[in-house]
């Protein structure tokens, strides 16, 4: 077996240097190439293809494997070698970013370098490892100014925040410069807290600090759209919940996405809630519990269409990877990929 490593050296655990493997190889069957901007993923992934690597090993966190698999898709489109889902060689995330809930999702234990030598040494046994097979998401989005039915922004992935709580929460979160799991709770906390003391009269509400009371109306503003999912059409106008999964997600602070546990369904969030509900009963998320409400809907599904309708173009956050500048988005259950799971020795 041949094992290609992708370090993104940008990723919370890399920035020291990535994993302890040697960038010339190890036993003459492994491949790293470090890389610190997305520029140079495609090239990588092009050295791999032609030193015949059997397997690519994602070293950094869920953004690092959702680019693997985006420009593996794209080079494997260009060699004419594209097939769906099973064109891609032997994929394994690995616990090197700050969630890694894809390799926590699959089963996969150890550090990079301890996969990577578990990978060569059970495949220079001719062992077959235990698979798991994870549902994807499709998502295709429209650009404002594009003509109607062209799709210039299309990417695979396992869960996407839209708009709503999620988004914003995810576009604060990496605005923060050392980003881990502690990070979660203390958004969420400033969320709640900002938004009650918005509440306060003038001279109370004072005493907070002012970033606390812009987190708190900020993250619970909404996303103004036009929603249909499973061609149903939403008309609340402002929701605080756009979400969808493939997958089941274990953040370890909070789980999320029950219902995409069954595989062939997505896990689908379609939220409208008084801002000061919103406030109190956000911490419902930290606990891994659906938010309460009326208007609030988490359902197993198969589609989500979301159009903005205001000048507010969507952001979304896929696989904890922002894009911007969309005024339209269609999500769709995606194809299975299948990972091997590896465990350290």
């Amino acid at each position: 077996m041949k094992v290609g490593v992708l370090t993104n050296l940008n990723s919370r655990r890399n920035r020291a240097g990535g994993s302890d493997l040697p960038a010339k190889g190890l036993k003459g069957s492994c491949v790293v190439r470090r890389t610190s901007d997305i520029s140079e993923i495609r090239p990588a992934l092009e050295e791999f293809i032609d030193m015949g690597c059997d397997c690519w090993v994602a070293d950094g966190g869920d953004g690092t494997l959702h680019w693997m698999l985006n420009e593996g898709r794209e080079v494997l489109k260009k060699r004419g070698m594209w097939n769906g889902g099973s064109a891609y060689p032997m994929i394994v995330p690995s616990n090197s970013g700050t969630i890694d809930f894809v390799a926590r999702t699959v089963g996969i234990r150890g550090t990079t370098d301890q996969v990577v030598r578990s990978l060569l040494d059970g495949g220079g046994q001719d062992d077959d490892f235990e698979t798991v097979c994870l549902d994807t998401i499709d998502v295709r989005g429209h650009v404002h100014g594009d003509p109607d039915g062209t799709w210039a922004f299309e990417r695979t992935g396992f869960a996407i925040a839209i708009g709503g709580i999620g988004q914003k929460f995810f576009a604060k979160y990496y605005q923060r410069p050392h980003r881990n799991p502690l990070s979660i709770i203390d958004i969420s906390a400033r969320t709640s807290v900002g938004y009650i003391a918005s509440l306060l009269p003038e001279k109370l509400e004072s005493v907070f600090p002012d970033d606390v009371l812009e987190t708190g109306r900020y993250i619970l503003s909404g996303t103004r759209a036009d929603v249909v999912a499973d061609g149903r059409k939403f008309d609340y106008g402002v929701y605080q919940g756009l979400h969808v999964s493939s997958v089941e997600i274990d953040f370890g602070t909070m789980k999320l996405f029950e219902y995409a546990r069954k595989p062939g369904q997505l896990h689908i969030v379609v939220g409208a809630l008084p801002v000061h509900e919103c406030a109190y009963k956000w911490p419902f998320y930290v606990v891994g519990k659906p938010i309460p409400g009326k208007q609030w809907h988490e359902f197993p599904g198969k589609s989500l269409d979301v159009v903005a309708t205001t000048e507010q173009l969507l952001d979304p956050v896929i696989d904890g990877e922002m894009f911007f500048g969309l005024d339209r988005l269609s999500v769709r259950l995606g194809p299975q990929l299948s990972f091997p799971v590896v465990k350290r020795h």
